[in-house]
């Protein structure tokens, strides 16, 4: 169940928080490493089943209660547990800020964490529940309940932050700024999330609706690297996973990646990770 273009929006002091997607699937395929741009937010609750989070190079085991937030910048994958794979709530947001914010105030508090794990209570999965009920009911008054619903997980996940303090990434506050178009940075992670065999800067330009050069200069700006090297990322991200079967040759994981040959493959590997697939292979 996932609920795309939303644009449901809510305000907390004075700053605009746009909900892009909300979702509850159990995750079967794994997630392949990736990031979100400078204003993009994504909270994660797992209500059943078990899994690995990898953030920033860092192992996390994922339990039933677990709640994360992977903010700009930090890369992460996701990996269920095959026997009993993660049900897990998902929301996509994203701030668009004007002006100073208060010190110490609740948005600054939020912006301040880019990476936040650890377990939540009942409250929170309860929340999450209800958000899905009025997506899924349309029940009188929804589009009023919705951004209540919304503004009190913010809330309620800033009652986490103060309760622990568990952010595994400090880093500064970047301002975040008004996107393009509201849906542009899902739609680049996703597809490079999904596609990253076959996209090409082309398609990438003509589904977020830009010219060539916009979309180069807003790969470049928010995420730090260009189409090429966010597509070899992508793939050497999958490539990772793939070659954890070890029932599958590294000719087919080349294929699957869209490298010509075995060959040309294991050059790209080794030049992004320092050794060959048949090494990494062993090292697993």
């Amino acid at each position: 169940m996932k609920y795309r273009n939303l644009k449901l929006s809510f305000t907390l002091e004075n700053t605009s928080f746009q909900v892009l997607s909300i979702s509850l699937e159990k995750m079967v395929t794994p997630i392949p490493r990736h990031s979100h741009s400078t204003n993009s937010y994504e909270l994660h609750y797992v209500s059943f089943g078990y899994g690995k989070l990898i953030a920033d190079g860092q192992s996390y085991d994922v339990v039933p209660g677990t709640f994360y937030m992977t903010g700009p910048g930090v890369f992460h994958e996701q990996v269920s547990d095959p026997k009993d794979p993660m049900i897990e709530y998902g929301v996509y947001l994203q701030v668009l800020q004007d002006g100073a914010l208060p010190d110490n105030g609740l948005v600054e508090k939020f912006l301040a964490t880019k990476f936040w794990f650890g377990e939540a209570d009942a409250a929170l999965h309860e929340i999450m529940k209800r958000i899905l009920s009025e997506l899924e009911l349309r029940p009188l008054g929804y589009e009023n309940m919705l951004p209540a619903l919304l503004q009190e997980l913010i809330l309620t996940i800033l009652r986490l932050y103060q309760q622990r303090e568990l952010a595994m990434i400090p880093a500064r506050r970047s301002e975040p700024k008004k996107l393009p178009d509201d849906m542009t940075y899902l739609k680049i992670e996703e597809a490079f999330l999904y596609n990253y065999r076959d996209l090409t800067l082309e398609q990438l330009a003509s589904l977020v609706n830009l010219g060539i050069r916009q979309t180069q200069r807003l790969l470049q700006k928010h995420y730090g690297k260009n189409f090429s090297q966010k597509k070899t990322e992508a793939r050497m991200s999958a490539a990772c996973l793939l070659l954890q079967d070890l029932n599958t040759s590294i000719a087919s994981v080349a294929d699957k990646l869209g490298y010509s040959s075995s060959e040309h493959f294991t050059t790209a590997f080794k030049q992004f990770y320092g050794i060959t697939p048949t090494s990494y292979r062993k090292k697993i």
